[in-house]
Parts: C-alpha cells; sequence; structure tokens
C-alpha cells in the first residue's frame, strides 16, 4: 500500500532537516579555508551537480515542468534565497556577535509560517500552532542567543535575510507541483554562478583543491538532494507544517557535533531536544479533518492514480495521449492537465494545492 502524500511529505521534510543540519557544523570547520562568497558559491555549485546527476537518472518522466508562466516566480525566489539572504546574512554576521546571529536566524520559521497563514490561505490548527512554538522553542533555546551587543544595522540585515527565505519557502511551495528537481536545479545554479563569478571579480580566496571538493560534495547532500527534498515536502504539506519540520535541522548539526565532532553535551541541547521532539511528535500525529468543498479547477502536476480508486481528487477523464506507455489496469503515476470538477467530502488533509479553502 502506497503512503499518504501527508506521511510522504513528513518523510521528505525530516530527511531535508537531517541533510542540513548535518551541513552546518561540517561547513564551520572549513571557514577559515575561503571566502563566505567562494564557500557559498561552491557549496551551491555542488549542490548543482548533485541535482544534475539526480535528474540524468531519473529523467523527467510522471512530472510537469516548468512553463513560461513560472519564470516570474522562479526569479523571484531565486533572487530572493540564493542572492538576497545569503549576501544579507554575510553582511549582518560582520555587524553581530554569533550568539545575536545565531538567536535572530530563528526568524526564517517564523517569517515562513506567518506569510503561509496570512497571505498563503494555509491553515494551522491549535495542535500544528502548539507543534510550531514548541520546536521553535527548542530551535531559540539550542541557540544560546542573546541580544546583547547586537547592533540595530546588523540585527536588521538577518531579519531581511530570514524575511528573504521565508518569501523564497512560499514561492517554492506554489511552485512545488511543477518538477521539484527542476526548480533546485535552477535555484542552485542561480545562487551558485553569481557567488562564484563575483567572489572571482573581486578576487576573493578559494579553497584549497581537498577542501573544495569537501565543500562540493557537503553542498550535494546538505543543499543540493536536502533542497529537492524540501520541495516535496512543501508539495505535499505545504509551507507553514514544511517550516516546523525543518526547523529541527540546529538540533540535528547540534547532536551531529556532539556525536561526531565530539562537543560537550550541554542542558540547552537536552532540554530543547525534548521540546522539538514534542513538536514533532505532535505535528506527525496531527488528524486534520471536517467536511470541506472544492471548487473546480483546472491545472497540471503529477499524481496518482489506482484502477481501485482510493483518491477522489483524480477521478477524471483522459486523452488517449494521456496514457501512452502506462499501464492502467495497475497503480501508476503520470503528469498531465486535467480538471477537478466540484466535490464535498471530508478526510485528513492538510494545505497542499487541493486544500486552500476556509475553516
Amino acid at each position: 500500500m502506497a503512503p499518504s502524500p501527508i506521511r510522504r511529505g513528513q518523510l521528505a521534510g525530516l530527511v531535508a532537516a537531517l541533510l542540513f543540519g548535518i551541513s552546518a557544523p561540517l561547513i564551520s570547520t572549513l571557514t577559515g579555508a575561503g571566502s563566505a562568497l567562494s564557500i557559498a558559491g561552491l557549496l551551491y555549485g555542488g549542490a548543482t551537480l548533485a541535482l544534475l546527476v539526480v535528474r540524468t537518472i531519473r529523467g523527467t518522466r510522471a512530472e510537469t515542468g516548468l512553463g513560461r508562466e513560472d519564470l516570474p516566480a522562479l526569479a523571484t525566489l531565486t533572487l530572493l534565497g540564493g542572492v538576497v539572504g545569503p549576501v544579507a546574512l554575510v553582511l549582518g554576521l560582520a555587524h553581530l556577535p554569533a550568539a545575536s546571529s545565531s538567536l535572530l536566524l530563528n526568524l526564517e520559521a517564523v517569517f515562513t509560517l506567518a506569510i503561509a497563514v496570512l497571505l498563503g490561505r494555509e491553515h494551522v490548527g491549535r495542535q500544528g500552532l502548539v507543534s510550531a512554538l514548541l520546536t521553535i522553542a527548542g530551535a531559540v533555546l539550542l541557540s544560546e542567543g542573546s541580544l546583547s551587543g547586537a547592533t540595530a544595522g546588523g540585527s536588521a540585515l538577518i531579519a531581511l535575510a530570514t524575511l528573504a527565505w521565508g518569501i523564497d519557502n512560499n514561492l517554492s511551495q506554489r511552485l512545488s507541483l511543477r518538477d521539484p528537481i527542476q526548480i533546485a536545479t535552477f535555484k542552485a545554479a542561480g545562487a551558485s554562478l553569481p557567488m562564484l563569478a563575483l567572489a572571482l571579480l573581486l578576487g576573493q580566496p578559494f579553497p584549497a583543491l581537498p577542501v573544495t571538493l569537501v565543500l562540493l560534495a557537503i553542498g550535494a547532500l546538505g543543499y543540493g538532494i536536502s533542497i529537492w527534498l524540501d520541495l516535496l515536502a512543501l508539495r505535499d504539506l505545504g509551507a507553514a507544517r514544511e517550516a516546523v519540520l525543518f526547523s529541527t535541522a540546529p538540533f540535528v548539526g547540534a547532536l551531529f557535533s556532539l556525536l561526531v565532532l565530539r562537543d560537550s553535551l550541554t542542558p540547552q541541547l537536552l532540554v530543547a531536544a525534548g521540546l522539538m521532539a514534542a513538536g514533532v511528535l505532535l505535528l506527525l500525529r496531527e488528524q486534520h479533518s471536517h467536511w470541506h468543498r472544492h471548487q473546480a479547477l483546472r491545472h497540471a502536476h503529477r499524481h496518482r492514480h489506482d484502477p481501485r480508486g482510493g483518491d477522489p481528487h483524480h477521478e477524471h477523464r483522459h486523452q488517449p495521449d494521456d496514457l501512452e506507455g502506462v499501464a492502467s489496469d495497475q497503480p501508476f503515476w503520470h503528469a498531465h492537465e486535467h480538471r477537478h470538477d466540484e466535490l464535498e467530502h471530508a478526510h485528513p488533509h492538510v494545505s497542499d494545492a487541493h486544500h486552500r479553502h476556509r475553516h
């Protein structure tokens, strides 16, 4: 039996957080090997290479590719998430103590949640809200931060970076019905090439070849594969719930530092672990189900058909070309433009692309 979209999204989000969380402490051991721009460019370069390999292996079957109408949103999220965010972060870090910057970086989850709920029409119930508060509280505690020594300019730059990433997350969710590999590759390349070109133009130092290869490998997993999985989570869960899962990344990084890099165990880590574990468990156990109405809708995306039924959202007619090369007598995935008729029913759901209704 195939896992539900919600379970698939939860698994993808947790693995994305795991990969990204592990990458952070590894990168911290290599920051002196080159400039911030060259290191960031190499990380995204590794992400681009990994995504190109995955795309070659998987192909483009059963996914809807990006269209011309998607380019403005794609360019905006690449500019915000790949250029404005990293540059504002680098400039802000130069004016802030490490503790203050760590604390302020938790604003990304707050901005993502706020934009998703207030502007994106996503619904987060009481249990989801408590889950978000617990995981964000754990992340704040884990950062061991205070705002002592922080400057207004530095704080504003970090806030700008996290706002850019919050908008990026929500725009990515809007595009997540398109091919996630294609989106992730565009984002990674759009971030890597400008930063590498700027680092070369400014004559900034690059790491030695062995460190360069390590950074490419870290970027391949911690940025490339992580971005792809995060897009899958955005598709199946919406931006608000994805933000809750991804906010566990700092805990993963701290745990990795403890077990592999031999950092010391702190009381903050233990308390943060309890808060985040409670938050994630609440989210995994969340059951949001009620009678709701779907308006008529026409769009294109990857979806699954089962001759035995099971998904009333995709019981539509097919043109002969839609089923070309598909064994339609057994469950199958494919992608094509299709129409959703008006439908009223009740079932467990989250705020994915098919469930942006009023509550």
